[in-house]
């Protein structure tokens, strides 16, 4: 099969971008998604000093405001919107909270600390008017890469499409967007770990011309009085959240993919598998009972 292909890393993640050669075009349209991902890195990754993350998590409570271009504030309203759409529970200032637990995800701060800490949680604390946004106060933390990965990816694709391109798959971490099939006529595929026994299986799904989000991971549960939680927490107590471990999603782009994922990941079990019933989406979740559900998890 001619095709070109690099692995590197972006926003923190292992990145694999693989496109159509046939024209001998390849190492040029991977060099410009190359650029392209430099760019959004360098523009948005909590990774980098001078991003607008990170310019706004040193300015923190200081009055200082950093400009927004089109780009920018059209991420932000995304956010604002997945953010009211979740009842307030997808929100990039719980940041902050990791820092309240240690690897094993066992709370280290004092329940005096973490309600101080809570203080600083809220994106209604992040101001958006027309010279820019800043955090209204001192201490508060965003992190925008969960964001910005799909953003990303759904940028590639359109970069690729524009530039004549039919056949590509790139992904990021557990985030992919496709175009079109492979050059051979074969299937994109991609992966998923899910739960078989004691052990964990992988289940291969179609991502034709489509994009395609994880959020969660089973494997990395938190085990608290014998109950298995996620990693995601409560911007309302700090406290890991009683929902689905794991949410896979499939959709037109990734962006979408990503968004109905982390609104589900977000919600009670119940209710997250009925909004994302109610959606209309191939997905599977897996609960806390490490059981898969959903038209694209595995036959039992």
């Amino acid at each position: 099969m001619n095709i070109s292909e690099i692995r590197l890393h972006a926003f923190g993640r292992p990145c694999h971008l693989v496109v159509d050669n046939s024209d001998a075009r390849g190492e040029e349209l991977l060099a410009l998604c190359q650029r392209e991902l430099q760019r959004l890195e360098h523009k948005f990754s909590s990774y980098d000093f001078e991003s607008i993350t990170s310019r706004l998590n040193r300015d923190a409570g200081t009055g200082g405001t950093v400009p927004l271009d089109a780009e920018s504030r059209s991420l932000f309203a995304y956010i604002s919107v997945l953010w009211e759409e979740s009842k307030h529970l997808f929100d990039p200032t719980t940041r902050v909270l990791q820092d309240c637990y240690d690897g094993s995800g066992s709370l280290t701060a004092t329940p005096e600390q973490l309600h101080q800490i809570l203080t600083l949680v809220g994106w209604r604390n992040v101001v958006l008017d027309e010279k820019g946004a800043r955090l209204a106060r001192k201490g508060m933390l965003i992190d925008l890469n969960s964001c910005v990965r799909p953003y990303a990816l759904d940028s590639l694709r359109k970069l690729l499409i524009k530039s004549g391109v039919s056949h590509a798959y790139i992904e990021m971490g557990q985030d992919a967007a496709t175009i079109g099939k492979q050059p051979s006529g074969a299937n994109w595929l991609t992966g998923v770990r899910v739960p078989q026994g004691s052990r964990a299986a992988i289940v291969r799904l179609k991502v034709n011309h489509q994009g395609f989000a994880v959020r969660g991971d089973f494997e990395q549960a938190l085990t608290q009085l014998g109950e298995r939680f996620g990693r995601a927490l409560s911007p309302v107590d700090g406290q890991p959240i009683p929902g689905l471990l794991s949410v896979t999603v499939v959709a037109e782009n990734c962006l979408t993919a990503c968004s109905a994922a982390s609104i589900a990941r977000l919600k009670t079990e119940v209710t997250g598998l009925k909004w994302l019933e109610k959606l209309g989406l191939p997905w599977m979740a897996i609960d806390r009972q490490l059981i898969c559900h959903g038209p694209l998890a595995p036959a039992r």
